[in-house]
């Protein structure tokens, strides 16, 4: 579904455009990437705001993905598919009870940090080693900053992340 529109999209503004700069492929690429964020954003807030979670839907989607730029994690095949997956993730967080469990979740997103991140090899990015440990101290000082804020949003944001590190059965 977004990579259709996404190509439809670049061939309009391929041939509105007379220069000619990128090909179809490279602008399709990047509108797809931006439909996506835009949709999950979309989407996540609208079902934050008709659920009236809307500041803990902001709050578990800033903290899910200031994890995942760093910790890096598995991809889903499609675009459509990551949008769908992300959205829920995103959109049902802040609706698990799970205050009485926010300390012993923080540890298990602690372990899986330290033993997974990053996790690069969902791209077939070869992540340099010098840059492995500067991704993996970050991820861990973002997991270990909920020890402070004691959120059990955060907690459970990071936990949805942590299991996309998970190295990929084969």
């Amino acid at each position: 579904m977004i990579e259709k529109l996404s190509y439809s999209l670049a061939v309009k503004i391929h041939d509105a455009n007379p220069d000619k700069k990128e090909s179809v492929d490279v602008l399709s690429y990047s509108l797809s990437i931006t439909l996506n964020y835009l949709l999950v954003l979309s989407f996540s807030l609208l079902i934050g705001y008709l659920t009236n979670e809307f500041v803990d839907t902001i709050i578990s989607m800033v903290s899910f993905i200031a994890l995942r730029i760093f910790s890096k994690g598995y991809h889903a095949k499609s675009l459509t598919t990551c949008f769908i997956l992300t959205t829920a993730i995103i959109s049902l967080i802040p609706h698990v009870p799970m205050q009485d469990y926010t300390s012993v979740t923080n540890i298990l997103n602690v372990f899986m940090v330290l033993f997974f991140a990053p996790n690069g090899s969902f791209e077939g990015e070869v992540i340099p080693q010098k840059r492995v440990y500067l991704l993996k101290g970050i991820s861990l000082i973002i997991v270990l900053s909920n020890f402070i804020i004691s959120s059990h949003i955060v907690a459970l944001s990071f936990f949805a992340q942590s299991l996309l590190l998970l190295p990929k059965r084969r």
